[in-house]
């Protein structure tokens, strides 16, 4: 396959699971799999942006200031790069705070379901207490649910600015950039031209 064909196709993995994550944001454990599932597409691109073709390492998809500087024209690639590196900032805030909300918690799920769960009675150490009946937090629960607040409102901001900086580059890229667009979304007959 063509490099340029397993860039598009990477492109396109990359996009629909985004998309399916933001769509299953109160699936819970769905969400949480397709999060991990972006994690590794996302390591796998660094590796690829690092020890495969030169034409794909990560800087030349990524503004410089340089370049910034110097755009003369709307459909300037370097317009094209900053939109892109919005997206990318945004997809790396998004599964960060993702992987730290969720605490490995759904890679547990295999081990979890071996198990038969069996109700415990007494006293517990940490989070709750279940003694005559009664069930009590513990100040460390709270705090914990504190943090967790916070960043799940980040996590959340994070995903919408990701979908605001997906629109603004698809619309970019299909009124002033359309035959690499269409190349890009698998548009029959197009070819792919070097800006």
């Amino acid at each position: 396959m063509k490099a340029f064909h397993q860039l598009r196709l990477y492109h396109a993995m990359l996009a629909v699971s985004a998309l399916a994550a933001y769509a299953t944001g109160e699936a819970g454990i769905v969400h949480a799999w397709i999060g991990y599932a972006l994690v590794g597409m996302i390591m796998f691109r660094l590796a690829w942006g690092m020890f495969g073709p030169s034409q794909f390492r990560i800087g030349r998809f990524l503004p410089d200031l340089a370049s910034l500087v110097r755009i003369r024209a709307a459909n300037d690639p370097a317009i094209a790069r900053v939109l892109l590196g919005g997206v990318v900032a945004s997809l790396l805030l998004v599964v960060g705070t993702g992987i730290a909300l969720d605490q490995a918690k759904s890679l547990d799920l295999v081990a979890e379901a071996r198990t038969v769960p069996v109700p415990r009675v007494g006293f517990h150490s940490r989070g709750t207490s279940m003694a005559h009946g009664t069930v009590m937090q513990s100040p460390n629960k709270e705090d914990d649910d504190e943090n967790e607040g916070w960043l799940q409102e980040l996590h959340e901001f994070s995903a919408n600015l990701m979908l605001l900086f997906v629109g603004i580059h698809v619309s970019y890229m299909i009124l002033l950039r359309r035959p690499l667009a269409m190349f890009m979304l698998f548009v029959p007959g197009q070819k792919r031209r070097v800006a």
